[in-house]
Formats: C-alpha cells, sequence, structure tokens
C-alpha cells in the first residue's frame, strides 16, 4: 500500500549523462521553487551497468582465447570512473548548485541493471517523484528510452515524470502549457492536485491549461443517446471538479479551458497534446504494477512512446 508521501519532496533523479541531466533542470528547479523548505531530498542515481565495457571489448580478440579476467573488469571499470563518472556527477552537481536549487543533492553511484536498480531503490525508500530524461531514438537516447520503458512496467508508486528527449524551451516555464487528462478515478485527480502545485509556482508562467476528457464514440450508437447523455454529464462533473481545484489553488481560471472530445483515448488524446502543444501532460494511473495500462486503458502508453518530445506525468 502507498504510503502518504507529500508530493514533489523527495526527488530521485537518475543520470546518464550530463546533458540527458541538463533537460530535466528547470522543472527540478521549479519544483525546488514550489516546494521550498518542504523538500527533503534530492538524490542522484548513476548505475553502472555493463555498457561502459562495450568500448574496449572491441579491442580483445575471444577467438584467440582471450579472457577477461576480474582483474581486468575492476581496471576498466576504475578507468570508467575517473574518465567518466566522477567528471559528469561532479558537473551536475556544480549546476545544481549554480541553479539554485534549495537542496544539497546526494550522489550516489549503483552498479547492476539500471532498471531493476531504479525500481528497488525508488520503492525501497519512499520517493514521492521520480525524474528521468529520455533522449532521441539513437544513442544514448537508446538507452534512457530502454530504461523508461523498463521503469514503466516496474511497480513504482511514485509519480513518474518523464521529462521529453527536446527538453524544455530556454526562459520558459516547464508548467507554460500544461494538459491533464481526467477519467474520474481517484489517480486523475491526484494528477490534478499535483499540477495544481506546480501550476501556483509557475505563476505568470502559465499560458494555459487543458483539461481533457475523452468519451467513446460507442456511445454514439445507442439507439436513444441515454449512455452517450450520462457520460458526457459525467464528463462535464469530473473537468469541473478539477478546474475548482486549479482555480482554489491560485490558477486564474481564464488561462483553464476544459474541454470534451470523442474517439479512441489513446489517439485522441496524444493529437490533442500536439495540437495545444503541452509542455506537460499530467496523466492518472491506478494500477502500480502495469503502468501501460492506466488512465483510460492505454492513454500513457500512447503518450509516453508518441509524443516523445512531451514531458509525461504519470501519477498513482
Amino acid at each position: 500500500m502507498k504510503k502518504d508521501i507529500p508530493a514533489l519532496t523527495r526527488l530521485l533523479l537518475p543520470v546518464q549523462s550530463f546533458d540527458l541531466f541538463k533537460n530535466a533542470l528547470p522543472l527540478v528547479e521549479l519544483v525546488s521553487k514550489t516546494r521550498g523548505s518542504e523538500l527533503e531530498r534530492v538524490d542522484l542515481l548513476h548505475v553502472v551497468g555493463g555498457s561502459f565495457l562495450t568500448s574496449h571489448l572491441h579491442n580483445i580478440d575471444f577467438r584467440a582465447g582471450h579472457v577477461v579476467s576480474s582483474e581486468l573488469m575492476q581496471r576498466l571499470r576504475d578507468q570508467h570512473f575517473k574518465e567518466f563518472v566522477t567528471p559528469m556527477l561532479s558537473h551536475v552537481q556544480e549546476l545544481l548548485e549554480k541553479s539554485g536549487v534549495a537542496l544539497q543533492a546526494k550522489v550516489r553511484v549503483e552498479d547492476g541493471d539500471p532498471v531493476k536498480k531504479i525500481g528497488a531503490i525508488c520503492g525501497s525508500e519512499e520517493y514521492s517523484s521520480l525524474i528521468i530524461s529520455r533522449g532521441k531514438a539513437s544513442g544514448e537516447g537508446f538507452f534512457a528510452g530502454s530504461v523508461v520503458s523498463g521503469i514503466l512496467h516496474r511497480q513504482i508508486s511514485a509519480t513518474v515524470y518523464v521529462i521529453g528527449e527536446d527538453g524544455f524551451s530556454p526562459g520558459r516555464s516547464p508548467a507554460a502549457r500544461v494538459m491533464i487528462g481526467l477519467d474520474g478515478s481517484p489517480a486523475s485527480l491526484r494528477a490534478v492536485h499535483e499540477a495544481a502545485l506546480i501550476l501556483s509556482s509557475a505563476e505568470s508562467g502559465v499560458e494555459e491549461v487543458s483539461l481533457v476528457h475523452v468519451l467513446d464514440p460507442a456511445c454514439l450508437y445507442d439507439e436513444e443517446g441515454v449512455d452517450c447523455r450520462k457520460a458526457s454529464e459525467s464528463g462535464y462533473g469530473h473537468l469541473q471538479e478539477a478546474e475548482e481545484i486549479l482555480v482554489r489553488n491560485g490558477l486564474d481560471k481564464g488561462k483553464i479551458d476544459s474541454t470534451i472530445l470523442f474517439g479512441k483515448p489513446g489517439e485522441t488524446v496524444v493529437a490533442h497534446a500536439r495540437s495545444f502543444a503541452a509542455t506537460m501532460c499530467y496523466v492518472g494511473r491506478s494500477n502500480r504494477s502495469k503502468i501501460a495500462e492506466v488512465f483510460l486503458g492505454s492513454v500513457s502508453g500512447d503518450v509516453i512512446q508518441r509524443c516523445r518530445e512531451k514531458t509525461v506525468v504519470l501519477v498513482m
């Protein structure tokens, strides 16, 4: 059972490269501003897998019977730390200090499979938020993408922030254009509350917030239209409740647009996120063992896979 950990108070940031971390920095700064003294932890995690051996193994002729000894493995690992890990994490810490993040980040390095390590640490140490960047669909982006995919299929109770592959636009708030998907579930309402925290801190940086509820077009085939009317009324109720939450938290009502759309939920939400030019997309998730099966079935999976440029937030 998920413990009641206040949102945005305990952050875990897996760090694979300096450039990918820079993509997440604007959000970390905004979270720090949002929580202030209530921010309890900011932990940087780098997991050393076996991938660092790849470039070295190319120079070994296994056909000649060469075997990689444990001594050589340790030497290669030490070299990897000296040339890559230590300088990278040092630069990341310097960047955080210059950014004005309220809390000094703790750095930890682990050996093992990145997906398993991140999932285990995030769960056992009760983080409120996992913030992970993904890059382009090749190079380091392939690694980040595979880790994101693996994480999203594990039992993680924390809110997962998947930073879009393009990061955020310089000089513009990450919360400039926020889309929130609603289906009336407790998870989607928690997504509204978490978004409200961020939006209240972003203040004038908020341009517009889009609340969206998707109706399955199957209801249109009901002869009397009863099912469709009920679904529409329920949808409007969800939108109104969400709007009231945002306004109570200080958001200008004039910046909120509430919309009911008809179509296949996943495709419709993805299309709306793009046409709205969302900088962040909030989606509730109700099944902690299968994050891909959440809001209206497969919406989060579609948004994660087809809106790689967007920052997607999955709230349980």
